[in-house]
């Protein structure tokens, strides 16, 4: 896996990409993604997010899940150490400050059997996440996947950070991320920018101001139009960087100079910013 890794490294290099962000998903990822910042960063700079993704709340609160609840709070508290630089538990090292909470938020798509209730520890889960951000004035990486109208209720109740976050991976109406940047918060598209026929992907990315709007590649999901069918991989962020230069009539080159400025100043991921 470590020479998958490296390859993976220096073909984004080669891409010209100089920084990623590893978004967190549970307990257990933050800590490879700890290891991983310390063997990639003297090739590229690695920031850090620690969250509990929704998908994970879902799994945990499944009925046959015994204990869902209380694996929740572990969870939880786990998580307001590790963001406050404590250790997990007795006698481990403190994993590295993170550079965001998240990835965050709501996931409404629905299982097989339907779970009419599937929401409801998500947000439970959403707002103690967005409580600890609000707390440490860290920025957020938010997923919302069919859920905008209660994630939007929430954010808009709650409040967001002062430094606000972004709604990674966007798919959304161009009127709908009005919504969002309203609360202060980045746009950030991936993938199906390229898509020939994502044409509300493509008006909300006209739609974004310039100092709002963020790029990634959502690896390995969610692989560029011309890519497919590989997996998707940091070296192909030139292509989400194409497809919005052309949808916005905006320099490929110009674009990269933006985005990489916005996400840096967001995530405090460069000197200059902290």
């Amino acid at each position: 896996m470590a020479a998958v890794c490296d390859a993976a490294v220096e073909r984004a290099c080669a891409a010209g990409v100089s920084g990623v962000l590893l978004a967190g998903v549970d307990a257990p990822g933050w800590r490879d993604a700890a290891v991983l910042q310390a063997r990639l960063g003297d090739r590229l700079d690695v920031a850090l997010a620690y969250g509990i993704h929704p998908e994970v709340v879902c799994e945990l609160a499944e009925p046959g899940q015994a204990g869902g609840a209380s694996r929740l709070d572990e969870q939880l508290t786990a998580l307001a150490r590790a963001a406050r630089g404590e250790p997990l538990t007795a006698g481990e090292a403190p994993l590295p400050l993170p550079h965001a909470i998240g990835e965050l938020g709501l996931d409404g798509r629905e299982p097989k059997p339907a779970a009419p209730d599937r929401l409801v520890p998500q947000e439970r889960v959403f707002r103690a996440q967005l409580a600890l951000a609000r707390e440490l004035d860290l920025p957020l990486v938010l997923h919302v996947v069919r859920a905008h109208a209660p994630a939007l209720r929430i954010l808009q109740r709650d409040g967001v950070p002062r430094r606000g976050g972004v709604v990674h991976s966007y798919s959304g109406s161009a009127e709908l991320a009005a919504d969002y940047l309203r609360l202060g918060l980045h746009i950030s598209f991936a993938g199906p920018v390229t898509y020939p026929e994502a044409r509300r992907v493509h008006a909300a990315a006209k739609a974004v101001p310039s100092e709002r709007l963020l790029v990634e590649t959502d690896a390995p999901t969610q692989t560029p139009w011309g890519r497919r069918p590989a997996a998707c991989e940091p070296a192909f962020l030139p292509d989400v960087l194409a497809a919005l230069a052309l949808h916005r009539g905006q320099p490929w080159a110009e674009l990269a100079a933006t985005t990489e400025t916005n996400a840096r100043r967001l995530f405090r991921i460069s000197k200059a910013y902290q």
